[in-house]
């Protein structure tokens, strides 16, 4: 084929080192050459997993394919001038995955034997390919790094939103507290608050986003910011959840939705009011006795749909009392037998560490330290988040 439809493509220009004017290394230009125009409809395989690789290599010139792993799970979207198999022009594996056109597509090919043959005849041509392969491979690798930079980045912001320094909320009569939130991914969607109303009422809770990395993460800053905004105010917790709830709704094209426990203690009558907006139900230490989860009323998500009604409850907590708020990368950590921590795990650990009760932070990681050994190494799948509160 002509390869100068080639290399009107930016990506093959760069890949390749083509010149502005089209100016390219003889090897280039034969290797250019010796491929074929094709013609492939929407909805079929150009590469299937497992296959050979005799087809060899394929590079789009128009149209989009999509990439399904052996599993038939979409894992990628190739556009025009990214390639298709370039490795099986030199390794014998097969295919690693399936490559499915997901419009109908114009691809330049070049099989595996005609390579052999044009490439023993010409060196320069295996030079060309080969130094295709070093081009692309380190603008991947570049671009990667590009990509971790930025994450950390959005994970530096993320955990600068969340409250670190608790000594100003020990202040308050008889209560200390502490939280911790371990993401799955550089960003997640997990997290707590904890903010004071006036000089009377504390405010805190725990929140998980649907969904992980950065989409939960920013859907997370904006459940954090109406939540507080509205519970600031000094508003009936049911209508800060009505309206944060109706904020969240609007515009939510992504369909995602937040989970959230949200308290309010006033330390002049040891009351706590909440709402439970489809979250985990937290445990509660009654003095000497030992942690029980509680029992409470569910109400709806956050951001799944406008005007419902949200119920405000009660408990209370009095000296010697305590409550543990948790999302349930908690109790959903698995061990390599593939079994979840569940309830029943984490209130024995809770009770083990009873007498950490006064001492949040030695608490908290205390039952963080219990769940990384039940995970015996097992990865990490969700976000973890605790927030552990007692009266002193």
């Amino acid at each position: 084929m002509d390869p100068n439809i080639l290399a009107n493509i930016p990506m093959i220009r760069e890949v390749f080192g083509i010149l502005p004017g089209g100016e390219m290394k003889d090897g280039t230009r034969a290797l250019l050459s010796a491929m074929t125009q094709m013609d492939i409809a929407k909805g079929q395989d150009i590469v299937r997993y497992g296959a050979d690789n005799e087809d060899g290599m394929y590079i789009i010139i128009r149209g989009k394919a999509d990439v399904f792993d052996g599993d038939g799970r979409l894992i990628n979207t190739l556009k025009e001038g990214d390639f298709i198999g370039e490795l099986g022009l030199i390794n014998d594996d097969g295919r690693v995955a399936t490559v499915r056109a997901a419009t109908d597509m114009v691809c330049a090919n070049i099989s595996r034997p005609l390579f052999d043959e044009i490439a023993g005849k010409n060196r320069r041509i295996y030079g060309s390919f080969m130094q295709m392969l070093y081009t692309k491979t380190t603008r991947l690798v570049t671009e990667r790094e590009r990509i971790r930079s930025e994450l950390s980045i959005a994970a530096q912001i993320q955990t600068g939103l969340l409250e670190k320094d608790f000594s100003s909320f020990s202040k308050l009569p008889d209560v200390k507290l502490h939280a911790r939130m371990r993401p799955a991914r550089e960003v997640g969607g997990d997290f707590y608050d904890v903010f004071l109303i006036d000089d009377n009422r504390l405010a805190f809770l725990i929140a998980d986003v649907s969904g992980k990395g950065v989409p939960a993460a920013l859907f997370m800053s904006m459940a954090k910011t109406h939540i507080k905004n509205y519970a600031s105010l000094g508003l009936p917790l049911s209508e800060v959840a009505w309206r944060a709830n109706g904020q969240l709704c609007q515009k939510n094209d992504a369909q995602m939705f937040v989970t959230v426990f949200l308290c309010v203690l006033d330390i002049r009558t040891d009351e706590v009011t909440f709402v439970n907006a489809g979250h985990n139900l937290p445990f509660v230490l009654k003095g000497r006795e030992g942690f029980e989860m509680i029992s409470a009323r569910v109400n709806l998500v956050l951001g799944t749909m406008e005007g419902i009604p949200y119920r405000e409850q009660r408990l209370t907590l009095k000296k010697g009392d305590a409550i543990f708020l948790y999302t349930d990368g908690v109790t959903e950590a698995l061990n390599p037998a593939q079994e979840l921590l569940g309830n029943d795990r984490l209130k024995a650990m809770l009770n083990a560490h009873k007498e950490l009760a006064a001492s949040p932070e030695d608490f908290v990681e205390a039952i963080l330290q219990d769940v990384d050994a039940f995970a015996k190494g097992e990865e990490q799948a969700d976000d973890i988040t605790m927030v552990y509160l007692t009266r002193v």
